[in-house]
């Protein structure tokens, strides 16, 4: 069997801000023989589960080292482990090597490290080309700055925005400082980006004692800060006593910093060009696998995309000095023709905000209303009406004057994917049980994923003459999409529940309460379960109880389980192997609450649909 393991890594420097492991290397390895903990330490909260290693320590790990992959400029990796290799899909414990850590110069001098991050049991997704698991996973912040302290790489991630308003303040300069006895030093400088983020990384010899001149009687920088105009103009100029506040001293390897502003500095509103790049927060030229051959579905996660779906990237007011409009297009891959989104297929979409500031009155005071497009606008909001299918970019300028200014937020539309396709009706399953399949007796299809494609377009539309042509401005090649709902009927034999319109399949039972549902548990249980979904993902059964939880999460390989771990998965678990080898007889006369949990790899590009789950509970005794 041939096992591909992909995915993404990074380290949280802070709450709302991390990095890529760019150009890292993820090291692979078998568990150690004999070793009874690999079930725990693979269910256990990874923040139990870091650990630095020294250069033994690694060592003593190479004899287990199944593959090495390094991870692009991105933290991306992708590691296959073809016949080769004598795996088999068990646990595995994943470490990531670092010789450097992102923001560090070149050439400079800092020994490799070993980090040590969990140990993972990956839920294998079986195809025709073998078997393939997503994994992202972030290093929390506590460690991961540890990791950089290691290497005397410090940070400081931070915001600017306005302090009335709280909008992000672009293009301004951000100037560090360290507070400093005799001399005061400049840490580093930054620039702005879109949303008012800047960076500024430096090194822990920066700012260590060693001079006559640079005196510091504390482990880290005290900090301070100067914003300014790109031309230099002060901005904010905080007094360097800010740098002994007890949040600004001692700063450690990360550090993050809001910073506001009393007034937007004065700057030019430059055309830009648009264009559509993201659903949702998925870019889809790096973040889907969009290609015309791809899946459609996420890279990271293999997710499919389902509900209402925010299209956007970049916007602008006006086109080549002309108001602007827009509009999007789709059509089933395979078609020939698209199809306008019309006006009914959207819901309620924020592109932006009117400002407005009132400099009659001391401080001034900015005023705000939101403007949308689809749906029914509040009374404070103001309407975008479509010109057709046509969506026009509102034009009002001079925040300080006149009806105020309108700003884009980079959100074009919300488009209901439900609305894309025929997701209708439901797929009635309405005669199967716990522990049957999803696809039996009926041989009901499950409905697979339909495939889209989705196009932006734009024109100019002077006043007083004719609409320009149409311009493409980002084409997505190829989207999964599944809407299809699910009817079915959960432990019919007692306290019945029928589920209408589900997102998926998840049913769970006992053999051994029979017809009625009342029948005592005495030497046996086993826990029948069907899950279902074309997107499945992971499926676990849990009892609790005296003595508990007892989890499993149930494979094809197991006896009497059947169907496939990623659409399909069916049949019955004995207790003992819930339990771990525990014989139903050894638990306590007491009731019991049995738990399916089944993941669905779904997304509507900002947020994933939480696990379906169903229970039935049962006495011993």
């Amino acid at each position: 069997m041939r096992y591909t393991f992909f995915g993404h890594l990074c380290g949280q420097l802070c709450s709302d801000c991390q990095e890529d492991l760019a150009h890292a290397t993820l090291r692979l390895y078998r568990p150690k023989d004999g070793d009874d903990q690999v079930v725990a330490r693979a269910t256990a909260d990874t923040k139990h589960t870091h650990q630095i290693l020294d250069a033994a320590e690694a060592e003593q790990k190479a004899d287990r080292l199944l593959v090495e992959a390094g991870l692009d400029s991105e933290g991306r990796f992708n590691v296959v482990l073809g016949e080769e290799v004598d795996y088999d899909g068990e646990a595995i414990e994943a470490d990531v090597y670092l010789e450097s850590v992102p923001g560090m110069p070149e050439g400079t001098e800092a020994g490799p490290l070993q980090v040590s991050i969990t140990t993972l049991q990956p839920q294998w997704r079986k195809g025709e080309e073998g078997a393939r698991f997503g994994w992202e996973y972030c290093i929390p912040e506590r460690f991961w700055c540890q990791v950089r302290g290691q290497f005397g790489a410090w940070t400081i991630c931070g915001d600017v925005t306005l302090c009335e308003t709280g909008a992000p303040v672009e293009g301004v300069t951000v100037i560090a400082f360290d507070r400093d006895w005799i001399q005061d030093d400049e840490v580093g400088i930054a620039t702005t980006d879109g949303n008012g983020r800047f960076r500024i990384d430096y090194l822990q010899q920066d700012f260590e004692p060693g001079t006559v001149i640079d005196v510091e009687l504390v482990g880290g920088p005290d900090l301070y800060f100067r914003v300014e105009t790109p031309a230099g103009q002060p901005l904010l100029s905080e007094d360097p006593s800010e740098g002994r506040r007890s949040s600004r001293e001692n700063a450690g390897p990360c550090f993050c910093v809001d910073l506001c502003l009393d007034e937007e500095p004065d700057d030019p509103d430059p055309e830009v060009y648009p264009a559509f790049t993201h659903v949702g927060g998925y870019d889809f030229q790096t973040d889907i696998d969009s290609g015309p051959a791809g899946t459609g579905e996420t890279v990271r996660g293999g997710r499919a995309f389902h509900r209402t779906l925010r299209l956007n990237g970049i916007m602008s007011k006006t086109l080549n000095g002309n108001p602007l409009e827009y509009k999007f297009q789709y059509r089933e891959r395979g078609a020939s023709s698209w199809k306008n989104v019309t006006p009914s297929q959207l819901r309620k979409t924020k592109i932006g905000a009117l400002e407005k500031v009132d400099t009659s009155v001391s401080p001034p005071r900015i005023s705000t209303k939101d403007y949308v497009v689809g749906g029914t606008p509040d009374p404070d909001e103001v309407a975008v009406t479509p010109n057709g299918n046509w969506i026009p970019m509102p034009q009002k300028s001079g925040v300080f004057g006149g009806d105020g200014s309108f700003v884009p937020n980079h959100n074009q539309v919300q488009l209901d994917s439900r609305t894309l396709g025929t997701f209708t009706p439901a797929v009635d399953l309405t005669g199967i049980d716990a522990g049957d399949s999803a696809e039996a007796p009926s041989g009901v299809s499950l409905v697979q994923n339909k495939h889209f494609e989705i196009r932006m377009l734009v024109r100019e539309n002077p006043p007083n003459s004719s609409p320009s042509a149409p311009t493409e401005v980002g084409h997505l090649e190829k989207i999964a999409v599944n809407n299809r709902p699910y009817d079915y009927v959960r432990h019919p034999n007692w306290m019945s529940q029928q589920i209408d319109d589900g997102l998926a399949v998840a049913m769970v039972n006992l053999k051994e309460l029979g017809s009625g549902g009342c029948e005592g548990i005495q030497d046996t249980l086993n826990v029948r379960f069907t899950a279902a979904h074309p997107n499945l993902g992971n499926v676990s059964i849990r009892i609790d109880g005296p003595g508990g939880p007892y989890r499993v999460s149930p494979a094809p390989s197991d006896p009497n389980v059947n169907g496939s771990r990623d659409e399909n998965l069916h049949g019955s678990v004995d207790f003992q192997r819930i339990s771990g080898g525990k014989k139903v007889e050894e638990l306590e006369n007491c009731a019991y609450n049995v738990t399916l949990s089944v993941g669905v790899l779904l997304t509507n590009g900002d947020a994933v649909p939480s696990n379906r789950h169903d229970q039935i509970a049962f006495c011993k005794g």
